[in-house]
């Protein structure tokens, strides 16, 4: 995938530039401020396209859960999350430079039911071009979900051995050759089922995703806001640490995730109407409601905090 990824950001920011029939002019790229939300606020409109490049930089615990699994964990998980950081930006721009650059026609893309198909249609002049970059997008969207799907399988069996999931001591098991089994069905299962109205609507997928990066953030910034508020100074420091610019960063981080959460929540259109409303609020509201629910019926009884599994019998794991 690796290997893949890198060649298709070759791809992508040489190739599609190369044959693009024409080329949008370089103040149009760089200057051009296209606002069709119906919001007369220019500031809101830039914030609400902020969207995008919040959905792409997430992840930076992806390195974090298999540092176990690295040597020298202490120094160079933390490096893994700057390298991640760094160059998603620096793909990000070179990506959206190219395809700027690539536009053929604006208005046909955002009145298309499928844009992205539109766009390769428009660059290439030929289907069967168009569709050998749909797939190639659609390999590296597989990698994504297989390296997504093993970071939540471990952080759900996580989840389980303390006890705080539903049926913990069902899911808390493993099967022949050690694999999570379990976990992994209950997974497939609840994607699924998450999956399924976007093909009634896509109103439904673009709260998925608002929602997704804002509980992403939220849980990166619930260690900071710790830190800051009881461990300031009591916290032992490692190997990797960020000297005076440690409570900085933190409160500038914390004051990102709150009003990035609050930008996410707002409707992306005006005039709002039950179509162009943003649910992500609605569907925060409801995870928030059942984890609520869910503690106080047995997560109270069952939780008890982190529990190291160092002595864990592997009989007891699988029986």
């Amino acid at each position: 995938m690796i290997i893949w990824l890198i060649a298709g950001c070759f791809l992508f920011t040489i190739g599609i530039p190369a044959i693009a029939p024409v080329h949008q002019s370089t103040s149009w790229v760089f200057t051009s401020f296209n606002n069709s939300t119906g919001y007369d606020n220019v500031a809101l409109v830039f914030f609400l396209g902020l969207l995008q490049s919040g959905w792409t930089l997430v992840g930076y615990d992806g390195g974090i859960t298999l540092s176990e699994n690295t040597k020298d964990a202490d120094r160079e998980g933390p490096r893994g999350i700057l390298l991640c950081v760094i160059f998603a930006v620096i793909q990000g721009i070179a990506l959206t430079i190219a395809v700027l650059f690539s536009i053929q026609d604006l208005d046909g893309l955002l009145n298309a039911d499928l844009p992205v198909s539109e766009f390769f249609f428009q660059v290439t002049r030929n289907r069967a071009l168009s569709t050998f970059f749909l797939v190639f997008l659609a390999v590296a969207q597989f990698g994504s979900l297989a390296n997504a799907s093993v970071a939540n399988c471990r952080l759900m069996f996580a989840m389980a051995r303390d006890g705080c999931l539903p049926y913990s001591k069902f899911f808390y098991k493993l099967e022949k050759g050690d694999v999570p089994l379990r976990i992994i069905v209950l997974q497939i299962i609840l994607m699924i089922i998450l999956i399924l109205p976007v093909f009634g609507t896509m109103i439904y997928w673009t709260a998925v995703l608002s929602a997704s990066v804002i509980c992403c953030n939220v849980a990166y910034g619930m260690p900071l806001i710790c830190r800051l508020l009881w461990s300031r100074h009591s916290m032992p420091k490692g190997p990797f640490d960020l000297g005076r610019w440690s409570v900085p960063i933190n409160v500038i981080a914390l004051l990102w995730i709150v009003f990035f959460g609050i930008i996410l929540c707002f409707p992306s259109v005006s005039p709002v109407s039950a179509d162009s409303m943003n649910y992500a609020s609605l569907m925060i509201g409801t995870v928030f409601l059942f984890s609520v629910i869910c503690w106080i019926t047995t997560g109270h009884k069952t939780y008890k905090g982190p529990i190291s599994n160092i002595d864990d019998d592997d009989d007891d794991l699988h029986s």
